[in-house]
């Protein structure tokens, strides 16, 4: 497929929704770099010895980290040419005056929990607790230090309910919308 070479576009969505799945399958199909803020957090909570609950709480008492994350998302993202992964990615590109196309994918919570606990193991009640801390520490944050409600869903130009459809109908709906606003 043809892109339009300094293309941007945001994939955002709660744990568990396919985000990455479909971010990284976009980004190789589109012939588009792939960049991940989730990874950047990871790798920063790993270097300080945290887990990624430790590090939220961290972040939640001192703003400069997330904004400093946000930052090096935001470097990548005004490269152009990528499928840009993480939660705040498509409103804060938009704040900051670039232009993207912003997805947001979600699923029913039970739905994201069974996921998770596949691809990770552990407690699904305990699973879905975490994932409330996490989610509700992530919006605090977000509105806190940007003013953004990422669950706003009228800041996304797409919102894909992944939780009864394939990967491959995910591209699908996302591709043909691509192509209908001729950014392909």
């Amino acid at each position: 497929m043809v892109t339009k070479r300094g293309l941007i576009i945001t994939v955002g969505g709660p744990p568990g929704a396919g985000t990455t799945t479909f971010s990284k399958k976009l980004a190789e199909i589109l012939g588009l770099r792939y960049v991940y803020a989730g990874e950047i957090f990871r790798e920063e909570a790993k270097r300080r010895g945290l887990t990624l609950e430790e590090f939220s709480r961290m972040a939640e008492e001192k703003e400069e980290i997330d904004k400093e994350l946000d930052r090096l998302m935001l470097a990548e993202i005004k490269k152009g040419g990528v499928v840009a992964e993480g939660r705040l990615t498509g409103p804060l590109a938009k704040m900051e005056g670039v232009e993207c196309f912003s997805i947001w994918m979600d699923a029913h919570p039970g739905i994201r929990a069974r996921r998770i606990k596949e691809r990770e193991g552990g407690d699904l009640r305990d699973i879905l607790r975490r994932m409330r801390e996490r989610e509700e520490s992530e919006r605090r944050r977000y509105m806190n230090i940007y003013g953004i409600d990422i669950y706003d869903l009228s800041l996304y130009d797409l919102i894909i309910e992944t939780s009864f459809i394939t990967p491959k109908e995910e591209i699908k709906l996302a591709l043909d919308e691509l192509e209908k606003r001729g950014l392909l």
